[in-house]
């Protein structure tokens, strides 16, 4: 008999983050209630809460404060739980770490400390957050989960908040720094510092040995439960200390984004490959956008959305929901997400078969989640949180959601692999790392045994330096220049722009370029040009949208321009910005500008014609569709299947049908039937040339065919 998560695809989650200091808080809190709702949303697997970020408990505990709501009626949550078993429900409970109010107002000595001293509820903020690495703290969780492992009963635990909210400089971390390092913690971001960066590699290795002591004890209690950490800020920059470290102490992943349709179809396809086991879990609000509109709901059609993309990646779906204050819910709610659960269940039969089927990887370095010219900037400023072009946000994230959005809108089968199980580039004929810094030696040799192979590479911006070496004889030699830079195209056989740009109108980019020595090897697809002047971080015809920060020195090179609204090419070199070279049996692109990251229509045009000529021969499958529908397959080469997934991505409250699409898999030979699931309606099917041609009538939202071929 398998774990309970590989059946239970249909989850749901009601916060109680509720305080008590007044009587009507949580007064009216019903279990028999709570699990009605859950029958009505047709729910399989529920995380019910015994614990939140307040601090407070739901069961008599010893070592932590009870909710006092719960005074004389203690086991209000066991007996939710027994209801749900009962009725054969999976049930997960949740706890949450780090974020604990009561115990940071009750142990000042467990506070975490930002760089200043400060706690994090000094200047009125709503959380408290206690250090991981202090003893008491931790010793306080292993006594709360020994109690709740002898208390309640149940399947699995979700571990809330497994990351570092800032960076802490509390008297704890000081000792653990200090256990294997002279000096004191390091306070300026500068990722050219060896201390820094052993640093930044120490805060992600305690948070996993925090995570994995968690995880240990409730084994140590609950040898069978299962155990998943929260793992949103897997696709957050560095401050956060996730890498796979989090992956490693779950025995599944899952978490809670907010992102829109674009990042969910990304964190699903990067989760795949970064879960243990599958179905890795992906979680979002009801509520429109966030959780903090506690009445605003989504639509119908945008809940199907966020179903429907999970179950298109074979992943389980949870919804959270919020209580009322009084312990209330919105029945509407309940009904509204029974109606898509109950759509979506169908499915369920089909999404434990196979394997992703993908021909592009997109390769997700965990430990390069930083801007690597944020240097000599202090840890507490706030530049660090904006992408400025001053040493905020994370460029290797912005390059590959780029590639990722131009190659779903293109129909190009793609998946996203890591520097963890990076073993998974040589299943697939394109591997693309975009603007990818802190890569390891070790990765870079991976990646050219995976070229000398036969494999073909994307590189942009930012990659080890032994890549470049390795395939194009060539070194860095840091940045251009200003703030704009342009591709103009070689006319010829591989001229990948034709079409979009010329050497009078090249590509521009809103970014330096990589420099290269002298002394390369391979053809140039693009040489650099630059504007008539040198650009100034940024302009604006209104004073007082200019930061001090981006102030230009009107008497430096910066001042003056050509054009007043714009910088047009104007300086053409020969200095090369995109090369094709081979190597062993492969051959490789790399480009000086990471052109994916632009989110311009022209930009993803030559992105994809790049990754199509490294292809070199037909996809896996394609499809006649609109670019906002996006495609993923699985096959399972035992049963001799192809599932194939298709959902619409417009943004909106009322999602109209999508027009008939012609969809086409690749195989060796002419399937015997294909089916329109959830009801297995035969459709007609043409076969020409190794490609089966299916055409999909209208549907809403979402879709999937099965393709099935004789043993």
């Amino acid at each position: 008999m398998g774990k309970w998560y590989e059946s239970r695809y249909r989850r749901t989650l009601l916060d109680m983050h509720i305080e008590d200091w007044d009587d009507s808080f949580m007064a009216e809190f019903d279990p028999e209630e709570y699990f009605r709702m859950l029958k009505r949303a047709q729910v399989s697997a529920p995380m019910i809460y015994i614990q939140s970020h307040v601090g407070l408990c739901y069961w008599p505990t010893k070592t932590g404060v009870m909710h006092r709501a719960f005074t004389g009626k203690e086991d209000q949550i066991r007996h939710l739980i027994d209801l749900c078993h009962q009725d054969g429900m999976s049930v997960v409970v949740y706890y949450s770490i780090i974020f604990n109010n009561r115990e940071y107002d009750r142990h000042p000595e467990w506070r975490m400390r930002d760089a200043y001293g400060q706690g994090s509820r000094d200047h009125g903020g709503r959380y408290g957050l206690c250090c991981p690495n202090s003893k008491g703290y931790r010793d306080f969780v292993k006594a709360q989960i020994k109690e709740f492992c002898e208390y309640f009963d149940f399947e699995g635990v979700f571990f809330d908040m497994t990351f570092w909210p800032e960076v802490c400089y509390c008297d704890s971390c000081k000792k653990r720094w200090a256990e294997k390092n002279e000096g004191d913690m390091p306070q300026t971001v500068d990722w050219r510092d060896e201390r820094w960066t052993e640093f930044d590699r120490e805060r992600h290795q305690w948070i996993y040995e925090f995570a994995r002591l968690c995880t240990d004890e409730v084994h140590k209690y609950r040898p069978d439960a299962t155990v998943e950490h929260q793992y949103g800020n897997s696709i957050a920059f560095w401050r956060f200390g996730n890498n796979e470290n989090v992956s490693l102490a779950s025995d599944y992943i899952g978490t809670d984004l907010y992102g829109g349709l674009r990042q969910q179809s990304f964190a699903c396809k990067a989760w795949y490959n970064l879960t243990q086991n599958q179905p890795f879990q992906y979680m979002t609000s009801r509520c429109y956008p966030t959780l903090a509109e506690h009445t605003s709901t989504k639509t119908k059609d945008q809940l199907r959305q966020c179903v429907g993309m999970t179950y298109i990646h074979h992943g389980a779906s949870l919804l959270i929901d919020a209580i009322d204050p009084a312990g209330t819910v919105d029945k509407r709610v309940y009904s509204l997400m029974g109606e898509i659960y109950g759509e979506a269940k169908k499915y369920e039969p089909y999404l434990n078969r196979g394997v992703q089927a993908y021909d592009v990887s997109l390769y997700f370095n965990l430990n390069g989640k930083f801007d690597p010219n944020a240097n000599g900037i202090h840890v507490m400023d706030h530049r660090l949180d904006r992408d400025t072009g001053s040493g905020g946000g994370m460029p290797h994230y912005d390059a590959l959601m780029g590639a990722a959005n131009i190659l779903a809108a293109a129909h190009i089968p793609y998946g996203i692999i890591n520097n963890w199980k990076r073993q998974e580039m040589f299943g697939h004929r394109v591997l693309a790392v975009p603007d990818a810094p802190g890569m390891s030696g070790e990765e870079a040799e991976l990646i050219l045994d995976y070229v000398r192979g036969g494999g073909s590479l994307y590189l942009s911006g930012q990659c080890h330096p032994r890549l470049l070496k390795e395939i194009f004889g060539a070194e860095a030699d840091g940045y251009t220049d200003g703030r704009m830079t342009y591709l103009a195209p070689e006319e010829g056989e591989d001229n990948v722009m034709e079409g979009y740009f010329t050497k009078k109108y090249p590509l521009v980019m809103f970014e330096p370029a990589v420099k290269l020595k002298e002394g390369f090897r391979g053809k140039v697809l693009a040489n650099l040009t630059f504007p008539y002047t040198l650009p100034g971080i940024r302009w604006s015809m209104f004073p007082a949208d200019i930061h001090e920060e981006e102030y230009v020195d009107v008497n430096g090179p910066a001042y003056k321009f050509a054009t007043i609204h714009a910088n047009p090419p104007g300086i053409p070199t020969e200095e090369p910005g995109m090369i094709l070279a081979g190597y062993g049996k492969g051959r490789a692109v790399y480009s000086a500008l990471p052109i994916e990251r632009a989110g311009r229509s022209q930009h993803g045009a030559v992105f994809t014609n790049i990754i199509k000529m490294l292809a070199g021969g037909e996809f896996c499958f394609r499809a006649d569709a609109p670019e906002t529908v996006e495609c993923v397959m699985f096959r399972d080469e035992e049963k001799k299947e192809a599932l194939l997934g298709v959902i619409e991505t417009r943004e909106g409250y009322s999602i109209p049908d999508t027009p008939g699409i012609c969809l086409e898999i690749r195989a060796e030979q002419a399937p015997e039937k294909v089916w329109l699931l959830p009801d297995e309606k035969e459709l007609s099917f043409t076969w020409k040339n190794g490609i089966a041609s299916v055409s999909l009538e209208p549907f809403s939202i979402y879709a999937m065919v099965l393709a099935k071929w004789k043993d």
